[in-house]
């Protein structure tokens, strides 16, 4: 058994992976319902990945701190998976982040600091500084350049929708630091002749969960993997609000930003 598959084992036994694959009416569209994930949304997988993999290699120390900049669901996954794991964590947001993600960093013990500004560029800038000055007290997860973040549905994700569909034309992922496109594209090219679109936020748009990296300093998952995807569309505020209303009234799904779906 590879370490890969032992982390995935590892995830599904406290709940986080194996999330339903829901088929909207006859359309020929699933969605993957991550909000069935023990800390709520699709970035648990790769938190858990992050984590396990640094502390069965050495390179992560219980006694750390784990460090990470995020806008939303990544920064609530690692706190949570952290706190299970008796492990302390940090982490750092822009100050127009939802209150209720504050609160909720909050209750899972992490020690929540804010940035100027709506991006996490600043809030990527100020852990810098912070793990140059403190070297041995932190270990910075590093979501937007660390493999493992794709590596998680190539091993997950990918692998649970494919046993229960017999084929896949489409594939159409909402892009944050890029780790869950590229993971999926990975493994369905690999299977099947399939397109990958990927949806970035329209500029001047801020739509918690997802970031265009083309505008950061930031990409380097989708640098190594861009070529697995095959185009991208953007999304307004309104066009994804619209959406998600659409998907709670006429189906139930819970596919708020703080959620995921």
């Amino acid at each position: 058994m590879s370490t890969f598959t032992e982390i995935e084992n590892e995830a599904i036994k406290i709940g986080i992976g194996n999330t339903p694959l829901y088929k909207i009416d006859n359309t020929g569209i699933y969605a993957k319902l991550e909000y069935y994930n023990k800390f709520k949304s699709v970035k648990d997988r790769a938190s858990f990945f992050m984590i396990d993999y640094a502390l069965k290699t050495g390179s992560l120390k219980k006694w750390q701190t784990i460090i990470e900049a995020s806008s939303g669901n990544t920064g609530i996954a690692i706190a949570g998976i952290s706190k299970f794991m008796g492990i302390k964590s940090e982490i750092v947001i822009p100050e127009t982040a939802p209150e209720a993600t504050q609160e909720i960093l909050a209750e899972y013990g992490a020690t929540v600091v804010t940035t100027p500004g709506s991006s996490t560029e600043n809030s990527i800038n100020y852990i810098d500084n912070l793990v140059k000055l403190n070297p041995e007290k932190y270990y910075r997860i590093g979501q937007h350049e660390n493999e493992l973040n794709s590596m998680a549905h190539y091993y997950g994700t990918g692998p649970e929708i494919s046993r229960e569909l017999n084929h896949i034309d489409h594939i159409v992922v909402g892009i944050g630091t890029g780790g869950t496109i590229t993971g999926l594209s990975r493994y369905f090219k690999e299977k099947y002749d399939v397109e990958v679109t990927g949806v970035l936020p329209a500029e001047g748009s801020h739509i918690v969960g997802l970031r265009n990296p083309y505008v950061s300093n930031h990409r380097k998952i989708l640098e190594i993997y861009k070529d697995y995807i095959d185009n991208f569309v953007t999304v307004t505020e309104d066009e994804a609000y619209e959406g998600v209303k659409e998907l709670n009234e006429k189906y139930r799904l819970l596919c708020w930003p703080i959620i995921g779906c």
